[in-house]
């Protein structure tokens, strides 16, 4: 009896170890982390930015990267080059579009990567591993100068991303900038976050909280502060993170050197629209500042490049800037028109000639009226084309503070095809952010500029429709 009762209790022993076994193994698959890291990314001319995304598979042995310019193009490349080299491993992407080798590493590290080609220019990432624990949120942006000498001017688009590495909250930042031909990565930090119904505000810094330092180019040190607003819903449609402030930069060769920046996408649901046009009472008769029905108010609209001018209050009920309405284009004579396309939509446009908005704008003054300083500008607008000519023509976005000095941004300039066609007019959905000191009660001025590009003969008809400016 005893006997049995051994084997009886030895039986319920091995089906206990054995039941304790099947738990550990599963608990050890469900715990199984696939390896993610999220980055910023800029060529070294700051020509072209973006985000990165790299994923290793379940079994280490492949792994993804997918590079998401700041224009919204996606790259995607796969690659089995995956090294163990013990706590780390080494990976190597090689495509005609984007090669470079990453080693990983641990929660909070900040990997640079500098062995970076994109289309055959010289480029650089950073990255960090991306858990629950430590999610890395990475934002790509610009610079401009506001005090500008020496290599820092607007000519050119420079790069300004950053690297947040918790989801909400105290954060370390790391920062890419470009000056020239030159990377600089820097430190920041980010505190004092303040929850309003589903967005976030959060005061960002250079430094670390000992220095206030962010890096140092050209022997001089590079500071900057400013404001981080993000959607703090749970991952979905909502998600957004935008950042905006102001830089300075102590060169010790020409000086102090400042301006502003501003991440490419902002969160819209915190900002403040302050003007927005539709056209739709526009009849093509001109401009007045006490504006009777049809016409444009001149005191926020402005044409000029035609035969006389026209200042803010100024009035043009005639000629060049009142030739009137007109159906779906095909117009022979120059001038500002109230087209009507797709049965019964207004837009404010134009038909260039040879003497008339070639070059030329409309411009348009647009106080502050919130209360409050402004530095980050959301601007969009739906651009209209009749490619019926063959020469093509450009119409171009830029903005300025005084009404003297204009910044383009490169990003919405628009040159119509050298071929003509028959399509009529054709919408371009445009928007772009960018980024400048405007205090309560002051100005920002927007400017739609065109001229001619290329060919001969007579030119395409463009138009400006549904323009929405937002800021904050």
């Amino acid at each position: 009896m005893k006997k049995v009762l051994s084997y009886f209790l030895l039986a319920i022993i091995m089906i206990a170890c054995s039941t304790e076994e099947n738990i550990d193994s599963s608990t050890d698959i469900a715990n199984l982390e696939i390896e993610n890291y999220k980055g910023i990314f800029t060529t070294a001319d700051g020509g072209s930015r973006g985000t990165l995304d790299v994923t290793l598979s379940q079994d280490n042995l492949t792994a993804t990267a997918n590079l998401t310019l700041a224009s919204g193009e996606v790259i995607s490349i796969s690659t089995d080059q995956v090294s163990n080299l013990g706590d780390t491993k080494e990976i190597t992407f090689a495509s005609n579009e984007l090669s470079f080798t990453m080693t990983t590493g641990q929660e909070g590290e900040t990997l640079e990567i500098n062995t970076v080609s994109f289309r055959g220019s010289e480029s650089s990432i950073l990255a960090a591993r991306n858990t629950e624990r430590a999610p890395v949120t990475p934002v790509t942006g610009t610079y401009t100068c506001t005090t500008c000498a020496g290599p820092v001017d607007n000519s050119m688009t420079q790069t300004f991303n950053f690297m947040f590495v918790t989801a909400d909250g105290d954060s370390s930042i790391a920062t890419q900038t470009t000056l020239g031909m030159t990377v600089y990565n820097g430190i920041g930090a980010q505190d004092s976050c303040v929850v309003n119904g589903t967005d976030t505000t959060c005061d960002i810094n250079s430094g670390d909280g000992m220095t206030t330092v962010g890096y140092t180019a050209g022997g001089g040190d590079v500071t900057w502060t400013g404001t981080h607003i993000f959607n703090n819903e749970p991952t979905g449609p909502n998600d957004c993170s935008g950042i905006s402030g102001t830089w300075s930069w102590a060169s010790p060769l020409v000086g102090t050197v400042d301006g502003l920046f501003v991440s490419d996408d902002l969160c819209t649901s915190s900002l403040n629209t302050i003007y927005q046009e539709d056209f739709q009472s526009f009849d093509g008769s001109g401009f007045a500042p006490m504006p009777a029905a049809g016409q444009l108010d001149s005191d926020i609209i402005i044409a000029n490049g035609f035969s006389g001018s026209l200042d803010y209050g100024g009035t043009q009920t005639s000629g060049d800037y009142a030739r009137g309405s007109d159906v779906n284009g095909g117009v022979g004579t120059g001038g500002v028109y109230a087209f009507d396309i797709n049965t019964g939509n207004i837009i404010l446009g134009v038909q260039p000639g040879g003497s008339d908005f070639t070059p030329g704008e409309f411009d348009f003054r647009i106080e502050n009226t919130t209360g409050g300083d402004l530095s980050s500008f959301l601007i969009s607008y739906d651009l209209y084309v009749n490619n019926d000519q063959g020469r093509a023509n450009s119409l171009n976005f830029s903005y300025s503070t005084d009404n003297v000095t204009y910044i383009s941004v490169s990003s919405l300039d628009f040159t119509s095809p050298g071929t003509s066609d028959s399509a009529g007019f054709v919408n371009n959905s445009m928007s772009a952010s960018f980024s400048a000191a405007v205090a309560s009660g002051a100005f920002i001025y927007i400017r739609f500029e065109g001229n001619d590009e290329a060919g001969s003969g007579s030119r395409d008809e463009f138009g400006i429709d549904n323009i929405l400016l937002q800021a904050n």
